[in-house]
């Protein structure tokens, strides 16, 4: 699906929709829809701050300050081909609007062709509520034609602005575009771009319809037997747009009436009845569906306007007014508002500042009640008391650790160094009871019965039953003798002919805390074992 859109056709710039930047169709010579910050607002216009076309940096429109007997004084706004400026003539010294095509439109031969009908198209009308028309110049080096310099703000701007006035003057704004509406039908021209940008509008209701760049012929006869083609372009802006020329129908007065009927309705409540975030939705909401009454949105509109409004909006072209002669007929005799429009915004702004001061002021009280309850419910609690303030301790010093008890050396142990009796001195005796080695003297083999002496030995040895320990020799276990250096044993005698070995201290005993008990001596059981009468070899 194509679309275009036309150019300034009036002395305003265009000001901006409250939809998104898509909403402005795009192709033609038309102002585009640029970010708001591109323009500050002199007087009614908007001055374009765009200095790198309105000051001339890499354009040649202003290389000279004048084009041929117009001086170039402000640039108003920019679009996409065009610009508006604010001229003065030398000759006449009279302040005029001048639409000045862009170089870079300039070289495009269709550009400067629709610059051009869209100039004779505007001469060609002659009504009050109209932009005026004066001279176009198609040259080698520029494209411009000469209007009226309106001074005043768009409707939109107003609607932005200063809603509940331009409400109060709503009758006299529909009533003049609808007579320059029927002034263009008479001359058998649709405007196709009708919307509150393309509306100027003074604070004394004086208003001008612009922008004729999107003017066309309506269908003929045979274009309306065959029901439209296809190929057929939409023109227009989506916001406004009626639902037959989104259908390719053929084009007729009544898609004028439907995007008044927008206007209208964007005028009583503030908003246009569609607005939608994609453009085919925004598309197929003018055709499918059915807008709320302005009624819904602004509560001071009369039913009367609200019935008007929906029959400007109906989505067959036939249940609209048949012309806008018969719509300003029904603009005289119906009822817009209930309220006058000022008073009614100024009770509602007093309104909304009553109930926000009771809220405040309710919020406050329900506050304090709380806090009274709560205060007579109960004795407000104690103060706490301080908490005094700690005062870290030293560390105690560690306390020395228990000397651990050594545990006692077993049965047999020998201390190393110790010599038996009866063994040269630096003898290594064997282990007790390793195999092939003879007991060392005085001591029983391997396997001797407890209590009894070894072969050889005289009665009374030490440990034998029924005879006294010898002296100095401690009761052993079981009348065992001791080896020297176990506790209780007697010291060893020196050798002969040397001196005494060091006495060899024993080690402390280890205790163990979880050592099992040693078993229960069993008693010694006398046996009937013969003795024997030969004695080992003694080396």
């Amino acid at each position: 699906m194509r679309l275009q859109s036309g150019g300034l056709g009036g002395v305003a710039a265009r000001s901006f929709n409250p939809v998104p930047r898509f909403d402005r169709v795009a192709g033609g010579p038309r102002a585009s829809s640029a970010p708001n910050s591109l323009y500050s607002t002199v007087g009614s216009y908007q001055r374009c701050q765009h200095t790198c076309r309105c000051e001339g940096k890499g354009s040649t429109v202003s290389e000279a300050t004048t084009i041929d007997d117009y001086e170039l004084l402000n640039c108003l706004a920019t679009g996409s081909a065009t610009q508006i400026w604010e001229v003065k003539q030398k000759s006449s010294g009279q302040t005029y609007a001048m639409k000045l095509m862009l170089p870079e439109a300039f070289a495009d031969s269709e550009q400067r062709k629709a610059l051009k009908n869209e100039a004779a198209l505007g001469k060609s009308f002659d009504h009050p509520n109209l932009i005026t028309i004066f001279d176009v110049v198609v040259g080698k080096k520029h494209a411009y034609f000469i209007m009226e310099y309106f001074r005043s703000a768009n409707l939109k701007q107003m609607l932005r602005n200063e809603r509940a006035a331009v409400q109060a003057r709503a009758r006299k704004i529909m009533e003049a575009v609808s007579s320059a509406l029927a002034h263009m039908h008479e001359k058998n021209w649709v405007h196709k771009d009708i919307k509150p940008d393309n509306i100027l509008v003074t604070k004394g209701s004086e208003v001008r319809v612009i922008d004729f760049s999107l003017t066309g012929r309506p269908a003929g006869a045979l274009t309306r037997l065959m029901g439209g083609s296809k190929s057929q372009v939409i023109q227009g802006t989506r916001t406004y747009l009626a639902p037959e020329v989104i259908r390719r129908k053929p084009l007729t007065f009544a898609a004028d009436m439907y995007s008044l009927g927008i206007t209208f309705y964007e005028m009583l409540c503030g908003r246009p009845p569609f607005i939608q975030g994609n453009p085919n939705e925004l598309l197929m909401a003018h055709v499918r569906d059915t807008p709320e009454r302005p009624s819904g949105y602004n509560p001071n509109v009369a039913p009367e306007a609200d019935a008007l409004v929906m029959k400007m909006l109906s989505k067959k072209p036939e249940q609209r007014p048949a012309t806008m002669m018969d719509l300003q007929a029904e603009l005289r005799s119906v009822k817009l508002f209930k309220q006058d429009p000022e008073e009614f915004a100024k009770d509602e702004a007093t309104k909304a500042a009553t109930n926000f001061s009771e809220s405040v002021d309710s919020r406050l009280d329900s506050r304090a009640d709380a806090a009274r309850d709560r205060s007579a419910a109960s004795p407000p609690p104690a103060p706490k008391p301080k908490p005094k303030p700690v005062i870290a301790e030293k560390p105690a010093p560690p306390k020395p650790a228990a000397p651990v008890a050594q545990q006692p050396p077993p049965q047999g142990y020998l201390p190393p160094g110790y010599v038996p009796q009866g063994y040269p001195p630096g003898y290594a005796p064997p282990p007790m009871g390793y195999p092939g080695y003879p007991p060392p003297p005085g001591q029983p083999p391997a396997g001797w019965p407890q209590g009894y002496p070894p072969q050889g030995m005289p009665p009374g040895y030490p440990g034998m039953p029924g005879y006294p320990p010898a002296g100095g020799y401690p009761q052993g276990g079981a009348g065992m003798p001791m080896p020297p250096g176990q506790p209780g044993a007697p010291p060893a005698p020196p050798p002969p002919g040397g001196v005494p070995p060091a006495s060899v201290q024993p080690a402390p005993p280890q205790s163990q805390p979880s050592a099992p008990k040693p078993p229960a001596p069993q008693e010694d059981v006398e046996e009937d074992i013969p003795l024997m009468t030969d004695l080992p070899d003694v080396l």
